[in-house]
């Protein structure tokens, strides 16, 4: 792998993602969650009940591929 393509596609994911986030932050309705998985156990955030629901699924999803993996 070249280690320049690597940070400029990570570079341009983070610029996009920086984007988003200032074109959304102008509305006034603005929702955000996230999750954390330390070991097994997932922590789940979120700023409303719709976006917590959909983080949880989203983290069960991804406990469910990792356990699959191994």
């Amino acid at each position: 792998m070249n280690p320049v393509k690597v940070f400029s596609g990570i570079a341009l994911i983070f610029l996009g993602f920086t984007l988003l986030l200032i074109s959304q932050a102008e509305k006034a309705e603005v929702e955000y969650g996230g999750v954390v998985i330390i070991g097994p156990i997932p922590i789940v955030f979120g700023s409303s009940v719709s976006i917590i629901t959909l983080v949880v699924l989203l983290a069960a999803l991804l406990l469910i591929l990792f356990s699959l993996r191994w």
